[in-house]
């Protein structure tokens, strides 16, 4: 049996990774979840994920942080960032740190869906 694509969804609103948990989990994806940036650093140091979803602003690392400071540790997972923030020095910011993607909040679930099947089929470990 194959393996499951797994992903990290970091958002320090519970409705939200609720969602995104649900949306990817009927989509046939291995769904780690956590609230808090510093948490999702740490998980994103010692798991093993093909993609990770990130709130930009979190309580303990805001979400460019957490992608820079994974550049640092060689850790290759691609990042599509989340935002309610929608202003262009934000999405710049987040793409220059190293986001492959960004994603305005509120988002559509099935896009959101969509964009992880097109990351993972770029990411190496799942293709």
């Amino acid at each position: 049996m194959e393996a499951k694509p797994r992903v990290l969804v970091a958002d320090d609103a519970p409705t939200v990774t609720l969602l995104v948990e649900r949306g990817l989990e009927a989509n046939g994806w291995d769904v780690v979840v956590t609230n808090d940036g510093y948490e999702a650093f740490q998980l994103g140091l010692d798991g093993d994920f093909d993609l990770a979803f990130v709130d930009h602003l979190m309580p303990s690392m805001l979400g460019a942080e957490i992608v820079t400071r994974w550049q640092e540790a060689d850790v290759d997972t691609p990042v599509v960032m989340l935002s309610g923030m929608d202003d262009d020095e934000t999405i710049a910011d987040c793409l220059a740190a190293g986001a492959v993607d960004f994603m305005r909040k509120p988002f559509n679930i099935r896009e959101l869906v969509m964009r992880a099947r097109l990351h993972a089929r770029r990411s190496p470990a799942v293709a």
